[in-house]
């Protein structure tokens, strides 16, 4: 999910919510003129008020019928102003003494909030500053109808400032989080796309371990029975030799497959059977350093470090071209530090994020999983040549 994708969703929101105080506006419109009728241009003003239901009631029925329509509808902010000023401004302006224009006026204070229903902060701020603006000459203009003083009306324009400032910061945060939000949706579509990758992967890695490992052996051994029936002293170490690589094969693929193997062994045990399955099956040198870590210790990061260490091996053998490679296995202070080096020929500079927008989800998706648990993924550049790659946990024993 992209904010391409998102934004329309939230924008009809928006579009309602605009609707609705629209509408109270109107509202406030019709409360005026009935508690407050101007003794002049009454008629003007209903009419304007009414055109005006109109125009909220077609403009919200666009915005919902067509969501292509909603890039269009901010130019209803501008009518917003220029209704309130012309009501403002009729409403007995050559009259001595009159409550109404005081009584609209306030009115201006509706607009900064429509505008804030915006996820575009800048057209916002575009809408907020002419409304500070008109309001003041509007009330520079109806100040002698019932003798305000200046003061009155710069601080009622430096509220609407304040209003209007506040309007503009809430519209930049809801669009923060609606990019956060399609960020987020963006990271879990990209996880479920991996973890279909990364189950057949295992399912394609399984069928050739059974295939080329276990099955050959059990099938040599069959071979040899026949060796053994016909009287060969050796064909009967022979036959044991190849069940016990077989037996050996398929344990190390149990332990890759079932986290209870985990809980049995401990990591650093299922770590070596992995490691030992990578240099069975790959002309690779592996290695595995255990630092500072019992064997009887168990904890919750278990699975999700085992499950890194394969998935990095994996990408060792598929990508890095390397000769050997290195896991280690740490604890470092209240984390469990797991490392993989390789030889290969490196990765250079690694933008995560943006591999992940392109695509590359290997490490990406390991990263945000790492995060999710409270650590994290660390890249870096190997000596003389190939890469590093850290994963670290906290460890809650």
């Amino acid at each position: 999910m992209t904010l391409a994708a998102e934004l329309p969703v939230h924008a009809l929101r928006a579009a309602r919510i605009r609707q609705l105080l629209r509408l109270l506006l109107v509202g406030f419109y019709v409360a005026v003129l009935l508690t407050e009728p101007p003794a002049e241009q009454l008629i003007p003003c209903w009419v304007i008020v009414g055109c005006y239901l109109v125009w909220t009631i077609g403009t919200g029925f666009l915005a919902t019928a067509d969501p292509r329509a909603q890039r269009l509808l901010w130019v209803a902010l501008v009518v917003d102003v220029a209704v309130l000023t012309l009501l403002t401004l009729l409403s007995d302006t050559a009259a001595t003494q009159s409550w109404t224009p005081y009584l609209l006026i306030n009115g201006f204070f509706v607009i900064p909030i429509i505008a804030a229903a915006q996820l575009n902060p800048w057209m916002c701020a575009a809408v907020v500053a002419p409304t500070v603006l008109v309001q003041f000459v509007a009330g520079a203009l109806i100040r002698n109808v019932g003798g305000e003083p200046w003061s009155y009306v710069v601080l009622r324009t430096v509220v609407l400032s304040a209003v209007g400032l506040g309007a503009v910061l809430l519209s930049r945060l809801q669009r923060a989080r609606v990019q956060r939000i399609a960020g987020l949706l963006a990271d879990r579509t990209a996880l479920l796309e991996e973890l279909l990758v990364v189950q057949q992967r295992e399912q394609q890695d399984l069928a050739e371990v059974l295939h080329d490992g276990a099955l050959q052996y059990v099938l040599g051994a069959r071979q040899q029975l026949e060796d053994v029936a016909e009287g060969d002293p050796s064909a009967g170490q022979r036959v044991d030799e190849a069940l016990r690589e077989a037996a050996r094969l398929l344990r190390s693929t149990t332990s890759q497959l079932h986290p209870a193997v985990l809980e049995a062994a401990g990591l650093p045990a299922a770590l070596n059977d992995l490691v030992e399955t990578v240099r069975a099956r790959q002309p690779l040198q592996v290695s595995l350093i255990v630092e500072g870590w019992d064997d009887r210790l168990r904890t919750p990061v278990d699975s999700q470090l085992f499950a890194g260490a394969r998935e990095l091996l994996t990408n060792v053998v598929k990508h890095a071209e390397a000769d050997r490679v290195q896991v280690t296995l740490r604890r470092d202070g209240g984390e469990a530090v797991l490392t993989v080096a390789d030889d290969g020929r490196g990765m250079g500079s690694v933008d995560l994020a943006a591999r992940l927008e392109q695509g590359h989800l290997g490490l990406a998706s390991l990263r945000v999983r790492m995060e999710a648990a409270g650590g994290g993924l660390g890249v870096r550049a190997g000596q003389p040549q190939g890469t590093v790659v850290d994963l670290r946990l906290p460890l809650l024993e």
